[in-house]
């Protein structure tokens, strides 16, 4: 062989070496995370939610996952129902160090090539979309040219189809494709089944860290979380949140500003006008006694108009929790409000993130919550909520304040208090109903409080 030739070949065989090494990126990543990994998902739409996102953000989105301490990155790349790019991939890689996972339909090898060229670190391979035998040779194709196969599977008899494969990781996702149902204790049932010398994943269902430790407890090495981190308001709170750092210490506190939360929203308009003035949540109160109370399909109706533009929550006190459960599903609820004397396990059967109500003299002992809000003993009676004492607990936990808050007073107690959120309805309201003009003014108090 000339010599120039043999040069090339073994630079080549030297760079082979190094690429082989960069192969294996997705699994290092999944397998040293501390406790469980965390892959964060983007998508800018589904059969479900046909309006999660713009691609315009698409650089920034995933340099918030990186920064909030995410594992990998998954994208999903199909086009016309998820609003994906094939092209993303090479954003993303530029943008970010951490493995991608490309999610697509893959039912042609040609799929699993072009992966490889635009540089996925992993493809999804849905078991249900092909035989065994054509399953068993995506696989085989995947790992000779150097990319991760990620079998995801949704039954057991995905699973075996899936166990005669040489793939490392499998995936089990709690969404039913037909119908898009979730149901995590099924996954969490099948992830058991699945032997113990596999990578698994557990993807879909994910609203709190209460299901990533149901994922964790079922054997999974990593989950996927997508829809949720869509919708998320705070990027960095929620991956934080997920990993059960619900905590959130003075010196981290400090540089964060105060979040808004217009509750009691009966009307389109109220809901609008909370969003173009910049809050980041709404409630809708579900308590039949209340005289704030809104039917669920009236919510439904509202939500519909405003859905993937603000965090929704659902205000409830001493329900059932099945009926909590369905009203969540009916709405498409963000998080659980709850106003009675829920314990810890009723608080286990929701399946949505929760905000506890205390007062400032409760005993505290983080549980289920995702975060606490602090009320007054009465609602919507006697003084406000002790300054100092909501301070403390503001400097301890991730708190919403309410109780008796106005456009007058909001920004000096913002200041004092330097909460997680602020909770108000009557406080914006005139004569009973909610009144623009003041949701406009409170909510610029608490900005100005807050800059």
């Amino acid at each position: 062989m000339h010599n120039v030739l043999v040069k090339i070949v073994e630079k080549k065989q030297e760079d082979l070496v190094e690429q082989k090494k960069n192969n294996g990126l997705f699994k290092e990543k999944i397998q040293s995370a501390t406790g469980i990994a965390l892959i964060a998902e983007v998508k800018f739409a589904s059969p479900a939610h046909p309006h999660l996102g713009s691609h315009a953000d698409l650089l920034a989105r995933v340099a918030q996952y990186e920064a909030a301490g995410a594992d990998a990155i998954s994208l999903i790349t199909e086009p016309h129902f998820f609003k994906g790019d094939i092209a993303f991939v090479e954003q993303v890689k530029e943008q970010v160090s951490l493995p991608v996972l490309q999610k697509d339909f893959v039912i042609d090898p040609y799929q699993i090539y072009e992966a490889k060229v635009r540089g996925s670190d992993a493809i999804l391979l849905i078991a249900r979309l092909v035989d065994a035998a054509t399953l068993t040779e995506f696989v085989s194709l995947a790992q000779t040219i150097g990319i991760e196969p990620v079998v995801e599977i949704a039954s057991e008899e995905d699973l075996k189809k899936a166990l005669k494969t040489t793939t490392e990781v499998i995936a089990v996702n709690a969404r039913d494709l037909d119908t898009f149902v979730i149901d995590v204790s099924a996954a969490c049932s099948l992830i058991k089944k699945i032997p113990d010398n596999f990578i698994k994943l557990g993807f879909s269902g994910i609203h709190s860290a209460e299901e990533v430790t149901r994922y964790k407890n079922a054997g999974a090495n990593g989950v996927l979380v997508g829809t949720s981190l869509m919708k998320a308001k705070d990027t960095n709170y929620f991956i934080r949140s997920l990993r059960g750092i619900q905590k959130i210490h003075a010196p981290v506190r400090e540089s964060l500003k105060t979040k808004i939360k217009i509750c009691g929203v009966r009307t389109v308009q109220a809901a609008e006008a909370a969003i173009v003035a910049g809050a980041e949540y709404i409630g809708f109160n579900f308590v039949p006694a209340s005289k704030r109370y809104i039917d669920p399909k009236a919510a439904q109706k509202i939500m519909k108009k405003i859905k993937g533009k603000i965090q929704i929550v659902g205000v409830f006190q001493n329900e059932k929790s099945a009926k909590v459960n369905k009203i969540a599903e009916l709405v498409d609820l963000d998080y659980i409000q709850l106003h009675g004397e829920e314990d810890e396990a009723y608080m286990k059967t929701i399946k949505r993130s929760i905000i506890k109500t205390i007062t400032t003299s409760s005993e505290v002992r983080q549980t289920q919550e995702s975060f606490f809000l602090i009320d007054r003993p009465k609602q919507g009676e006697g003084s406000l909520v002790n300054s100092e004492q909501a301070r403390h607990l503001a400097q301890k936990y991730a708190v919403f304040l309410a109780g008796g808050l106005t456009p007058e007073n909001v920004g000096t107690i913002v200041k004092n208090v330097q909460p997680y959120a602020v909770d108000v309805a009557g406080g914006i309201e005139t004569d009973g109903k909610e009144d623009l003009k003041k949701i406009q003014q409170f909510i610029k108090q608490v900005k100005g409080a807050t800059q």
